[in-house]
């Protein structure tokens, strides 16, 4: 009985742990710019982050883990074929320190338990010009390409460490390429 009882704490402490982020479903129309505002205080944190860096994601490394300790907010939508999808997060106070990440596919697995994807991306603070970011400032943009066919996309806004609230707007536009 003990070892029943021991089981079936651990069990739940363990389903707790890999708790997945509140998920929000949105709209994204083909030729147009839609934009939703949302608070990260409506997020958790995310203790488990390994599923970013395995080389079947590939959406950010570990190292750059500290941009992404703060909470979590997931979004879902959709991607139509032969589009490309550009998605921005500006936080309401620039000093705020958030980062965004983008998957396609996913088979609707959410973070933590997402174990392969067919693309993802991430932006994050950087402190000096790159050639992709001339001029690194407080809004953060990945940008998701389907050929032919929709994909399910998973949009996950998170603060840097310690970062666990701030208003920001999430903006998503879809531009078809054919």
């Amino acid at each position: 009985m003990r070892i029943l009882i021991l089981f079936c704490t651990l069990f739940t402490s363990a389903l707790m742990s890999a708790q997945s982020p509140p998920v929000y479903a949105v709209k994204a129309e083909s030729a147009q710019t839609l934009t939703y505002s949302m608070d990260l205080k409506e997020g958790i944190i995310m203790e488990d982050l390994s599923w970013a860096w395995s080389s079947q994601n590939a959406c950010f490394v570990e190292p750059r883990v500290e941009y992404f300790r703060g909470n979590h907010v997931l979004f879902t939508t959709e991607i139509p074929a032969y589009s490309t999808m550009v998605i921005r997060v500006i936080p309401e106070d620039p000093s705020d320190n958030m980062s965004l990440y983008a998957y396609s596919g996913g088979g609707g697995a959410l973070p933590p338990e997402l174990y392969s994807c067919v693309s993802c991306e991430a932006d994050f603070h950087q402190e000096r010009p790159s050639r992709s970011r001339p001029n690194p400032d407080h809004t953060r943009s990945v940008e998701l390409r389907a050929v032919t066919r929709p994909y399910p996309v998973t949009i996950g806004v998170a603060g840097a460490t310690g970062v666990l609230e701030g208003k920001f707007s999430l903006e998503i536009s879809v531009k078809r390429n054919r």
